[in-house]
């Protein structure tokens, strides 16, 4: 209703002016519509492009964890370092709460240090790296 209005106002405006005058506006008119159109068209395909880039980039993050994880050997590394302390944490858990006489001993110095860092590289470091990989792909746009 008021956009109908609108057009009645400029039309009636547009109508009341020279010649001249009348096709003039009517051109800037044409002409900012097409620059605008121009404008937003770019900013879509800048968009699409982006968002081509990105998929690209998942997938091939994807191959290469496909082939590393295709091959045992590299597929193995992480849980070689993490079922032993897997099994040990479910021996000393099981032994303390159904005291059984297994008498788990507690890890060496510097292993017990890196079960600890294992662990925490296992299940507490993902959520700071989507954080962080969130926030230095808002600071690249």
């Amino acid at each position: 209703m008021i956009a109908g209005l609108l057009i009645k106002v400029v039309g009636w405006f547009v109508g009341g002016l020279p010649g001249d005058v009348a096709d003039r506006f009517l051109t800037f008119l044409d002409s900012r519509a097409t620059r605008k159109l121009g404008r937003d068209k770019l900013s879509a395909e800048v968009t699409a492009e982006t968002l081509r880039a990105e998929v690209a980039s998942r997938q091939a993050a994807r191959d290469i964890v496909l082939a590393e994880q295709g091959w045992w050997v590299t597929a193995m590394i992480r849980p070689a370092f993490a079922w032993p302390i897997v099994i040990w944490s479910g021996a000393v858990v099981a032994d303390s709460l159904f005291h059984f006489d297994w008498s788990v001993a507690a890890l060496p110095s510097p292993l017990d240090e890196w079960a600890g860092w294992i662990v925490a590289g296992y299940f507490l470091t993902r959520p700071f790296e989507k954080v962080a990989r969130g926030y230095f792909r808002s600071r690249q746009r």
